[in-house]
């Protein structure tokens, strides 16, 4: 079977077995460039209100407007001129996979975040004010999501960017490439941390939730130092390192829940943990010392003794137990997490992989408007 091929520079690009060069024109010229200036068009727009969660929750009512007329524009944009570029098949099937794949995900978003922005008219009511707010938290954060990813992996399945990607690039993506590699980079730490930690508390906190409550009694100074050694360690290391992850950029809206969750609950659970020993610690002294003179008044000091130690000892089993399901939720979290934000490094991973055989090009900057004639 004869190859065709395509220049792209000075340099000629083999087109897949069976592709002709006027497929590619047809390919190039009818879909694949407008698909590229659609998603270049809307990453632009919704660049320009690209804020933080905290903003968008405490901006202007003015400010909150512009942005909802952006938010919506873009939904438009997706719906109207994104939406009908995805719906031809394509030729090439590294780039039909990546076509088909967004042509999904778009309708799965349509369905659920721009149906949900349709709810709401154009000019904010005041009384919907708080509710659009959150609304914009969720939406912007998922529609920057679908466009960073599908337009990553339909530029990487482009046979141009096989010899350079630098055709695809806009302003934004390489800054949103750059923010995810970052934030990659420190959950892979975050990512080997726990799996530390989790040898520890496997070590710790297991063997202490056992002897506690087979004894039903509080454990002694000299076993609780252990255990007061790590939770100091989550109050003082995990905590602090979920909190530098969640200051990152790229990290979101959902992920940030999560994350927020586990960043609040740990040290809240570890400090009361703490308190309940010495509380009970203290306690326990108090019924020794004034234990009564007489047999009777003894034995009463001991029943009580007892019955405090049992239920101090549940109490912090139920504690420990919670902290321990809680770390490893986390552990479980973690690498799910990161394996999500790989994907989105479509383009990056692409460009790694050419460059081992000599194919990848270097990254520059370029305005969106080179769009307007597609090069090849």
């Amino acid at each position: 079977m004869e190859r065709y091929f395509i220049r792209v520079g000075d340099k000629e690009i083999p087109l897949p077995d069976g592709v002709t060069v006027a497929d590619w024109s047809r390919e190039r010229t009818y879909w694949q460039n407008p698909r590229i200036r659609a998603f270049l068009g809307c990453i632009r727009l919704l660049t320009s209100v690209m804020e933080s969660n905290y903003a968008i929750l405490h901006c202007s009512p003015e400010r909150l407007q512009e942005i909802w007329r952006k938010v919506r524009e873009v939904s438009d944009l997706m719906l109207t001129q994104l939406a009908p570029l995805l719906d031809n098949p394509s030729p090439f099937p590294e780039l039909e996979e990546a076509r088909a794949h967004a042509e999904v995900s778009l309708t799965m978003l349509a369905d659920t975040v721009l149906a949900d922005l349709e709810r709401f008219p154009q000019d904010v009511p005041v009384e919907q004010m708080v509710e659009v707010r959150k609304l914009l938290c969720v939406s912007i954060g998922k529609i920057h999501a679908f466009l960073q990813d599908t337009f990553g992996q339909i530029m990487a399945s482009d046979p141009r960017s096989l010899h350079d990607a630098d055709y695809f690039l806009s302003k934004r993506f390489p800054q949103d490439v750059e923010e995810a590699e970052w934030l990659h980079a420190t959950v892979e730490k975050l990512k080997f941390y726990l799996s530390e930690l989790d040898a520890d508390r496997a070590q710790r906190l297991a063997p202490m939730i056992k002897s506690i409550r087979a004894e039903q009694t509080l454990p002694t100074e000299r076993a609780w130092r252990e255990t007061r050694a790590f939770l100091d360690v989550l109050l003082e290391g995990l905590t602090s390192k979920l909190k530098e992850v969640l200051a990152l950029r790229g990290i979101r809206f959902h992920e940030m829940e999560i994350l927020d969750r586990y960043a609040t609950e740990v040290p809240i659970q570890c400090a009361l943990l703490k308190e309940m020993f010495e509380a009970a610690r203290e306690a326990t002294e108090q019924i020794k010392t004034h234990a009564g003179e007489t047999r009777v008044e003894r034995e009463q000091s001991v029943r009580d003794l007892v019955h405090f130690h049992t239920v101090f000892s549940q109490r912090m089993v139920s504690l420990l137990s919670e902290i321990d399901r809680t770390l490893r939720d986390l552990h479980a979290f973690v690498p799910l997490w990161l394996d999500g934000i790989e994907m989105r490094r479509a383009l990056l991973l692409k460009r790694n992989s050419e460059a081992g055989r000599g194919g990848a090009a270097r990254i520059r900057d370029i305005d969106p408007d080179d769009f307007k004639t597609l090069p090849g």
